[in-house]
């Protein structure tokens, strides 16, 4: 973990400052769709989690593929979260209390380290605020059988190396959407808001990288 140590504190303070916003986030967002920069009065508000921690020499992210339960996010690869419940005292408590429920996170085994800029979704009338979060050491993690398919463990070098456009057809909508998607070895791809909230980490990594090659 001590060669993690600099970028999560580094990263801690990053977060508190302006953030790369909507200016990142559209990089990997389809043409067609509408802007998400503000939500409406009447959005309902949801928090996902960036879990990562240390394997080696690169840093995992916990992802999740949905259910294929024919909602509109059927069957895709997505973060641990959900809306927020009136039990929830914030948004964190609503990412942590949703990573339980879905892959069994530990919360105190967590620390949460700050938030990206919040996302509006308008197929289901979410803001989305991502939580980022880190671990130690790898999780134990177990797939809740009724909301995940399956559990993956991505390393952001990996996952940031390889932008493809793609047709998708969306669950539960007559229509064929055109994107830049986060490909995966098994030609499976991150797309949507999924992969907007990811293209916001995505440029805050470059930007340490960025620092390191100059120190």
């Amino acid at each position: 973990m001590d060669q993690w140590t600099g970028f999560v504190s580094w990263l801690e303070q990053r977060l508190t400052q302006p953030l790369p916003g909507y200016e990142a986030q559209k990089r990997m967002m389809n043409v067609n769709r509408p802007d998400g920069r503000e939500a409406p009065p009447h959005a309902r508000k949801s928090g996902v989690l960036l879990l990562l921690y240390p394997d080696g020499g690169d840093l995992q992210l916990v992802l999740i593929e949905r259910s294929a339960d024919g909602g509109v996010h059927s069957g895709q690869i997505a973060l641990p979260g959900g809306r927020k419940e009136d039990t929830d005292v914030t948004i964190v408590d609503t990412a942590l209390r949703e990573a339980a429920e879905e892959v069994a996170l530990n919360a105190h085994k967590v620390t949460v380290i700050g938030q990206l800029s919040c996302l509006y979704i308008p197929v289901s009338n979410f803001e989305v605020t991502p939580v980022v979060a880190f671990a130690a050491e790898a999780p134990k993690l177990i797939a809740s059988e009724a909301e995940v398919a399956r559990i993956l463990r991505l390393p952001l070098s990996t996952l940031f190396s390889r932008k493809e456009m793609v047709d998708v057809r969306a669950s539960g909508l007559d229509i064929v959407i055109h994107t830049i998607a986060y490909m995966m070895d098994d030609e499976q791809f991150i797309w949507g808001a999924t992969a907007m909230i990811l293209s916001e980490l995505e440029a805050i990594v470059a930007e340490w990288k960025a620092l390191n090659a100059t120190a």
